[in-house]
C-alpha cells in the first residue's frame, strides 16, 4: 500500500514545552523502529540505519539509550502509541513492540506497519497465558499489518497463527563487520584435545545453557580427551552450572579474546529452547567451527540434519557424540565447507536486502 504523507507536529527536543504538559515529539525521519530493552539488537540497528529510521522505545517513546529498559506495562504501550509523532512507516522489533504498533496504526491508519519477526515469543506462546490475547488480536493484526520481515522461515511460521497470513519477506541478520573480518580470517582447526565446546550468548533460560552443561558432563565421561564448555557472555558465572567441573565462564570478552576462543573451539553449540535466528550461531559457522543448533533455532534451515538436534540434554549429548566421532580432519573439512552458507551475511548486503524488502511493502 502507499503510505499517507504526514506532517510533523512541533515540539522541543524533549517533546515538552517549558510550562505545559507533554506534547508529541518531533520525528527526524518518516520511518520509526520500535525497539525493546535499552536499544535495538545490533543487527536490527543495522536495519534501522539502512532505512534511516528513528529508534523509539516501544513503552516510553524515548530514543536510545533507555537505561530503565522495558516497563512491561500495557498502559505504557498504549500511551506511547498515542504520543509518538507522525511516521509514514513503523517497524515493530518483536511481538511486544507490535502491540504498540497496532495501537499506533489504529490512531493513524495511513501508516505502513511492519512486524520485524526476530524473536521466539510466538514459538513459546502456547505455554503462556498471553496466547489468548494474541488469538483475540489475530483479526486486528491481520487487518492492520502491511507486511512481515522475518529473519528466517521459522520466525515467520511461528507468528502466522497469531497475526494471520500477512505478506512476508525473509532477511537474515548480518554479522557485525568487525567480528566478520576476524572470524572469516581464522583457519579452521577443531582440535581434539582439549575438546572445546563453545557457546556465546546471554545467561537466560531460553538459551538452554543448563541443559548444555548437563550434556557436556555426560559427554566428558565418554571420551579420553580433556573436555570443556566455554560459555561466553555476561551472567554465566552466577548460574549453578558455572560450578560444574568442565564449565568455563570467561564472561563478556573483547574482540581479540572472542576470536581466540573461536580459534580454539572444537565445536560451536547453540542450545536454545527457542531462538529465531541467532547471530552467534552464524558466527560459529563463519569461523569454520562445526556448529550444532537445536530444532528450536532458526539457523537449522542452513545446516544438515546431523547438526540439528532436539533442545534437550539427550539431544545435545547425541549431537556432541556425532561430531566428536569425526576425525579432526573431517571436522575441519566440514567447518571449512560450511562457511559459504553465511559469507554473504555482511552488514552491507543485509542493509540492501532489508531496504529492498521494506520498499516492497511501502
Amino acid at each position: 500500500m502507499t503510505a499517507k504523507t504526514t506532517t510533523h507536529e512541533p515540539a522541543d527536543a524533549d517533546g515538552r514545552t517549558e510550562t505545559g504538559p507533554s506534547r508529541p515529539r518531533r520525528a527526524t525521519s518518516d520511518r520509526c523502529l520500535l525497539y525493546q530493552n535499552s536499544d535495538a539488537h545490533p543487527a536490527h540497528r543495522v536495519f534501522a540505519d539502512a532505512v534511516s529510521a528513528d529508534r523509539r522505545h516501544f513503552e516510553t517513546g524515548e530514543r536510545p539509550p533507555e537505561p530503565g529498559g522495558n516497563t512491561e506495562r500495557t498502559v505504557d504501550r498504549l500511551r506511547t502509541a498515542g504520543t509518538l509523532p507522525a511516521y509514514e512507516t513503523v517497524i515493530a522489533e518483536g511481538s511486544a513492540p507490535l502491540q504498540t504498533g497496532l495501537a499506533y496504526k489504529l490512531r493513524r491508519p495511513g501508516t505502513t506497519l511492519i512486524y520485524l519477526a526476530a524473536d521466539e515469543t510466538f514459538y513459546t506462546l502456547s505455554e503462556r497465558p498471553t496466547r489468548y490475547l494474541w488469538r483475540a488480536l489475530e483479526p486486528l493484526s491481520s487487518r492492520l499489518l502491511d507486511g512481515v520481515i522475518a529473519v528466517g522461515r521459522d520466525a515467520s511460521r511461528w507468528a502466522r497463527p497469531y497475526i494471520g497470513d500477512v505478506p512476508t519477506a525473509i532477511v537474515r541478520p548480518p554479522i557485525a563487520d568487525e567480528k566478520y573480518d576476524r572470524l572469516a580470517s581464522l583457519t579452521p582447526r577443531s582440535p581434539a584435545d582439549p575438546f572445546t565446546i563453545l557457546s556465546a550468548g546471554e545467561a537466560k533460560p531460553a538459551n538452554g545453557y543448563d541443559r548444555l552443561a548437563l550434556a557436556v558432563e555426560r559427554f566428558a565421561g565418554t571420551v579420553e580427551a580433556d573436555v570443556r564448555l566455554v560459555a561466553l557472555g555476561a551472567g554465566h558465572d552466577e548460574q549453578p552450572y558455572a560450578a560444574m567441573p568442565h564449565v568455563v565462564t570467561p564472561g563478556f570478552v573483547d574482540l581479540d579474546a572472542f576470536a581466540d576462543w573461536f580459534d580454539r573451539a572444537s565445536v560451536y553449540v547453540q542450545s536454545s529452547r527457542g531462538d529465531a535466528f541467532p547471530v552467534a550461531a552464524l558466527e560459529g559457522i563463519l569461523s569454520g567451527t562445526p556448529t550444532i543448533v537445536t530444532e528450536a533455532t532458526g539457523v537449522r534451515e542452513l545446516l544438515p540434519a546431523r547438526q540439528v538436534v532436539p533442545p534437550t540434554e539427550t539431544g545435545l549429548f547425541d549431537g556432541l557424540v556425532a561430531l566428536s566421532d569425526l576425525s579432526p580432519t573431517d571436522r575441519r573439512s566440514l567447518g571449512s565447507d560450511q562457511r559459504s552458507l553465511v559469507t554473504d551475511l555482511t552488514e552491507s548486503n543485509q542493509r540492501e536486502r532489508f531496504s529492498a524488502a521494506l520498499e516492497e511493502f511501502t
